[in-house]
């Protein structure tokens, strides 16, 4: 959405409460780590590459976590050949295993090289297979919470548990895995889950995907074709995924800083889904090459060597298909929230501010000297929890305005959950800060509500 002039209208809703108040400490760790949340083995190749890519490729350690195990209906389709008989397990260890091989490619090393293989005691007495390679002094994990997609014909797993307070989700034990017996899952079992890896990698990158997609406006054929959700233009997996991941993100930080603990350091970025094939394509011819290449390993082939016997990858996602697939999800990387990361501002005294998001809080750095290039502490301002770009504009007097999308309420189970735009504004140009003030949102109704951009002002 874009804020015309510099006039701030009067609320539409009560202003946002703090979260918690500014003045929190900030983590100001150095230790990179990116951490990707995901609905499905192939979600990261699909719709975060070459995001991925580059991080790995400047030595970034990745943990990427897989909330369900992707076995669908069990069909591992091989084109061109009679359809094979459903096996779930089978099909999940076949998904595992294809990505084993395009992270290893990623690494730069053979796709059949060995992984360690290990079962990780997580929070509430889960546990979750964790698949770890290291070479070169680079890192890839690979955590599978492995939730079933499918409950019952109509009944979908992770969406319905992000709705529904009564459902314990089961978890499907891919074939070959060294778990002995599948685990339930309660709505607020995945969220601890998720924070307890979160506070043990502290990732400096957060990547999830999209929380609030696009409305739908092709024919429900379409729809139902594509397997996208009813009036929205993504999986519903991947929308529960997303909301899952910034639930946790969330509540860790809320966890980190009771009793006056640090914010934790962290950027995110969102990336769309299954919209992509609607938008104009944005990768140039090389990368898009490259991107496409890293899912032939992940798609494989039955005719492959590669050492599992339930299957050497998703054999419908190989080769040639992601480029020839209508769909054309791989020809775009998109963030969901586009736009500034960071706001740079001079103050009186020829100082710089720089203003970012960091632990889904409004964060301020100032140069030491003018024109030193050497910058202080971080100093949260609050506001959170906000996506992570943000507007700015400056007013007639030199006040600086900051503005922001904030997550006002997201809770599941049915209960509110709304996004508002936000203002932060200086008392005057280098003095304090007011209050924060929410300025509502421009689109009617709490479902529309979601679907708004960053400001832009």
């Amino acid at each position: 959405m874009a804020l015309g002039a510099c006039s701030v209208p009067a609320p539409r809703r009560p202003d946002p409460a703090p979260d918690p108040a500014p003045g929190m400490p900030v983590s100001t760790t150095r230790r990179a780590l990116l951490m990707q949340i995901l609905a499905h083995p192939d979600d990261d190749l699909y719709f975060m590459n070459p995001d991925t890519r580059r991080a790995l490729d400047a030595g970034t350690p990745l943990v990427c976590v897989y909330l369900t195990a992707g076995e669908a209906d069990g069909l591992n389709k091989v084109p061109g050949r009679p359809r094979p008989a459903p096996d779930k397990a089978a099909y999940s260890s076949a998904r595992h295993q294809g990505l084993r091989q395009a992270y290893a490619t990623l690494l730069g090393l053979e796709k059949f090289t060995p992984w360690e293989i290990s079962v990780a005691e997580l929070a509430d007495g889960h546990r979750a297979e964790v698949n770890t390679l290291a070479a070169g002094g680079r890192r890839v994990e690979l955590v599978f919470i492995d939730t079933a997609m499918h409950t019952t014909r109509h009944r979908l797993g992770l969406p319905r548990l992000w709705h529904d307070r009564r459902l314990t989700l089961r978890t499907v034990v891919a074939e070959g895995s060294p778990l002995d017996r599948p685990g339930t899952y309660t709505y607020d079992g995945l969220v601890d889950v998720l924070v307890g890896l979160l506070e043990l990698h502290r990732p400096t990158l957060v990547h999830t995907l999209d929380p609030d997609p696009d409305i739908q406006h092709s024919g429900e054929a379409a729809r139902r074709r594509d397997s996208e959700q009813s009036g929205y233009s993504d999986h519903a997996d991947h929308t529960a995924a997303a909301c899952f991941a910034w639930a946790a993100m969330i509540r860790w930080v809320a966890t980190s800083t009771r009793g006056g603990g640090r914010v934790p350091g962290f950027a995110v970025a969102s990336f769309r889904g299954y919209y992509n094939r609607h938008w104009p394509k944005n990768l140039p011819p090389a990368v898009l090459t490259e991107k496409a290449g890293h899912l032939v390993p992940y798609g494989g082939s039955p005719d492959w060597d590669c050492g599992n016997p339930s299957g050497c990858g998703d054999y419908n996602v190989g080769g040639d298909r992601p480029l020839t697939n209508r769909k054309g999800w791989v020809r775009s990387t998109r963030h969901r929230y586009p736009g500034a990361r960071t706001v740079v501002a001079a103050g009186r005294d020829g100082r710089l501010d720089a203003y970012a998001v960091v632990g889904l809080r409004l964060v301020r750095w100032r140069e030491t000297e003018p024109a030193s290039g050497v910058w202080g502490p971080p100093g949260d301002l609050g506001g959170g929890p906000l996506a992570p770009a943000l507007g700015s504009a400056t007013a007639e007097d030199g006040t600086l305005l900051l503005f922001g999308l904030r997550f006002a309420a997201l809770r599941g189970h049915g209960s509110d959950d709304e996004r508002e735009v936000v203002l932060l504004e200086r008392t005057a140009p280098g003095g304090g800060f007011l209050a924060w003030r929410g300025l509502g949102n421009p689109s009617p109704g709490r479902d529309d509500g979601r679907r708004i951009g960053v400001p832009v002002a």
